[in-house]
């Protein structure tokens, strides 16, 4: 069985969005169940009348952009025989439409649960 949930979630602060996916996946003997999670943050809006502008404003932000962070957890539970993996991924992208650039927060997650 697979199954796809979209969501679009705004806040209090219309300028931060969540636009979130996920894809549920399991089988059946043995029970494997995967679990694919992609939240998509807009962190900050320039506006320019220049591109070069905006250009300039897009090589700042990337010099303070911190580096893509993986995390990969492994967990055995004894008493239950399960076991879990989770890796996740977060990063930051740019998206220019017309002459605004958006900064977009990243994270994309997949669990796998074996049974």
């Amino acid at each position: 069985m697979k199954e796809l949930v979209y969501k679009n979630i705004v806040g209090n602060n219309p300028r931060k969005r969540e636009i979130s996916i996920e894809e549920i996946s399991s089988k059946k003997e043995p029970r494997v169940e995967k679990k694919w999670i992609c939240k998509y943050f807009i962190k900050e809006k320039y506006r320019s009348r220049s591109m070069n502008n905006i250009r300039e404003w897009v090589k700042r932000e990337k010099k303070n952009e911190r580096m893509k962070n993986c995390h990969i957890l492994r967990e055995n539970n004894t008493r239950t025989g399960e076991s879990k993996i989770i890796c996740k991924l977060l990063g930051e992208i740019f998206v220019i439409c017309g002459m605004t650039v958006y900064k977009i927060v990243y994270v994309n997650e997949i669990r796998v649960k074996i049974e």
